[in-house]
């Protein structure tokens, strides 16, 4: 059975963990008033927090959630949690606040997804293929066992999916660098190098030889007895 190692196509696709954190609904800090309910929000404005520090900025909204970008995270905040201020949105928690509660949840969701990747579970490709199932994990990766062979892959090349787990990567792809494709440049300097090695190799045993019939050619001398 063959054996590949992929790692650097599949460990930029694809980071477990990524996707937005759903904040749940703050609730005012001690000391903090609650942002009066009715915000209008739309894309590109700026949250404020109820002493008028920035949060963050409005990604998107779907009419439920708002998506805002701190810079550091994407969290997806109900726009019920959103109230009007003389800016702009307010939302009851700071900037800092809102990192820390997003970024434990994403912690929280990679480990629940990591969780998952466990031996015979199937695996898809982004273009929605089936790829494989899992044959192991290890600290050196997860290994696919696919129609083609066995890939190792790191773990950060997987993440969820809407049919499961989701490998970063499309069955041509995956099916490419197992079969070794590698850029053309590479493959024409490795050529190259191969037949620079055999000339070489080729140039010593031609001089060697030449110098070998040189010698044999050569005419002896007799030693004469003196008289």
């Amino acid at each position: 059975m063959k054996h590949f190692a992929i790692l650097a196509l599949a460990s930029t696709a694809l980071v477990p963990g990524a996707a937005l954190a759903q904040a749940a609904a703050p609730t005012p800090a001690a000391g903090q008033a609650a942002p009066a309910a009715g915000a209008a929000v739309t894309t590109g404005a700026t949250v404020y927090d109820t002493s008028g520090g920035v949060v963050g900025t409005v990604e998107s909204t779907d009419g439920t959630n708002a998506v805002v970008n701190t810079g550091a995270v994407k969290a997806a905040i109900p726009l019920t949690s959103l109230g009007a201020g003389a800016q702009g949105p307010v939302l009851a928690m700071t900037k800092a606040q809102l990192e820390a509660a997003a970024g434990q949840q994403q912690a929280q969701a990679s480990a629940d997804f990591k969780a998952k990747l466990t031996p015979g579970a199937t695996v898809y490709g982004t273009g929605g293929a089936q790829l494989g199932t899992i044959k192991s994990v290890d600290a050196s990766g997860v290994t696919l066992t696919t129609a083609d062979g066995d890939a190792v892959l790191p773990v950060t090349g997987f993440g969820p999916g809407p049919q499961g787990i989701l490998l970063g990567m499309t069955a041509a792809q995956l099916k490419a660098a197992m079969a070794g494709a590698a850029p053309s440049g590479g493959a024409t300097a490795a050529a190259g190098a191969t037949a620079d090695a055999t000339t070489a190799t080729a140039d010593t045993a031609t001089a060697e030889t030449t110098a070998t019939t040189t010698q044999s050619a050569a005419p002896a001398k007799t030693k004469r007895k003196p008289r």
